[in-house]
């Protein structure tokens, strides 16, 4: 009886636990999210997803940038005014052993977070070039590509640097990543990868027609896989294989520009490109378009998977995406109550309301507070709360009317509150 009854609990758990649907959406007009182009997505040990993202206007909005972190119900963005960032284009992100972040930004530099305090690793240069690239090894040692000075090695304290003067690694290059042997991979703008194991660099040649490099992954098998402009490719034992139109089965000209690819804890790999995205689980190839899928975008920049078996999709015009066939689990509207958490936000209800609505929300100490209504296009409808809170349960009643007194129509609306650095967001929804 106490079996089954530890059963019932575990099923009624996971029954509740992925309730979501197979594809979910978020943007800056239904999210706190900074922008809707996400070059860069990394998850640390806690689970949390970290998005780089860069300025974008359109679509009746421009967004500032940043770096997201998201908890699935919390959001916090970091930028230029609370951070070291000094560029909120964040175009690299990697995470190292000791779960610090590590970020490098579009206007030339590095800055890392280890939860609690940012710290600014600028290059001994004064130039300040694009980071395309960033990875951590078993030391903690931080490998960065840039565009045009070659490859900086951060040990902790000093930056070293490898280039086409000093090295055999060339000037322009576009990404790195380190193997599971510690073995660091970079390619570029070359037609090769060079490897580098702690002693000296060694080139390996692209297959021909691969004229460059614009991503590397490697799996857990040390692997080595390479996507560039309408191809990718992979190296193991000392040979290349090229995924063309007669292994995948997909047409050549369905693929475009590689930006990504990653693994799942199911084995799958993931090829993000500028045509949609490709899944290989060992021995079947499919690709996801929005013609075909829940994909609402063909342009994938950035992937990561998570340890619950969620894909996390970066996209370019279209912001942030999970994925996971059956539900993605793990993510839900309900905000969690958490020790460490200064203040939080109850769901909104009756909800869905055809009139007055109940907002509760929580400050755990005296803290600024901005509750405002936003509408999908993330435009503020009224500005509910703006000033500082005691600490304490606060209820408050929207009436579901402008700052000017005129009601508002039927429709989904984002009830977004700022406090202490913490944003968090409900969406409700107004009947006739």
């Amino acid at each position: 009886m106490i079996i089954l009854s530890v059963l019932l609990l575990i099923l009624s758990a996971f029954s509740g636990f992925s309730q979501n649907p197979s594809w979910m959406y978020w943007d800056p007009w239904n999210a706190p999210i900074p922008s809707r182009l996400i070059p860069a997505l990394a998850i640390d040990e806690n689970d949390i997803k970290w998005i780089g993202t860069e300025p974008v206007c359109g679509g009746g909005i421009c967004t500032d940038g940043g770096l997201a972190a998201f908890d699935g119900i919390n959001w916090i963005v970091y930028d230029t005014n609370n951070s070291s960032l000094n560029s909120n284009f964040i175009t690299a992100l990697s995470i190292d052993m000791n779960n610090t972040i590590w970020a490098g930004t579009g206007h030339g530099e590095v800055s890392s977070f280890d939860g609690t305090n940012w710290e600014a690793h600028p290059f001994p240069s004064k130039d300040n070039p694009i980071i395309t690239g960033i990875a951590t090894d078993l030391y903690a040692y931080v490998w960065v590509t840039t565009e045009g000075n070659g490859l900086f090695v951060f040990d902790g304290i000093d930056w070293d640097s490898y280039h086409s003067g000093n090295s055999i690694l060339l000037d322009y290059l576009n990404c790195v990543e380190v193997g599971p042997d510690n073995a660091v991979w970079v390619g570029g703008a070359g037609n090769m990868l060079f490897k580098y194991t702690g002693s000296a660099w060694l080139e390996i040649g692209l297959p021909d027609g691969i004229y460059f490099a614009s991503t590397i992954a490697i799996d857990h098998e040390n692997r080595i896989w390479n996507g560039s402009d309408g191809s990718f490719c992979m190296y193991f034992a000392g040979a290349w294989t090229i995924f063309d139109e007669t292994i995948t089965g997909i047409p050549d000209s369905a693929i475009g520009y590689v930006f990504d690819i990653t693994f799942d804890i199911s084995g799958n790999t993931w090829i993000g490109h500028s045509k949609g995205l490709i899944r290989f689980d060992g021995s079947e190839w499919t690709t996801y378009l929005p013609s075909n899928s829940g994909l609402l975008s063909k342009e994938i920049l950035s992937l990561a998977s998570d340890d619950l078996g969620n894909l996390w999709i970066g996209t370019a015009d279209t912001g942030l995406i999970a994925y996971q066939e059956g539900g993605v689990v793990g993510i839900t509207e309900e905000r969690g109550t958490r020790n460490d958490e200064r203040a939080s936000l109850s769901a909104p209800y009756p909800n869905p309301s055809s009139g007055p609505v109940n907002i509760q929300y929580e400050l755990r100490t005296f803290s600024q507070l901005h509750l405002s209504i936003l509408d999908l296009n993330g435009r503020i409808v009224c500005v509910l709360e703006d000033g500082m809170q005691n600490k304490g349960i606060h209820n408050i009643i929207w009436d579901s009317k402008h700052d000017d007194g005129s009601s508002c129509p039927a429709g989904v609306y984002i009830i977004r509150m700022i406090s202490d650095k913490i944003i968090s967001s409900h969406q409700i929804i107004l009947q006739p």
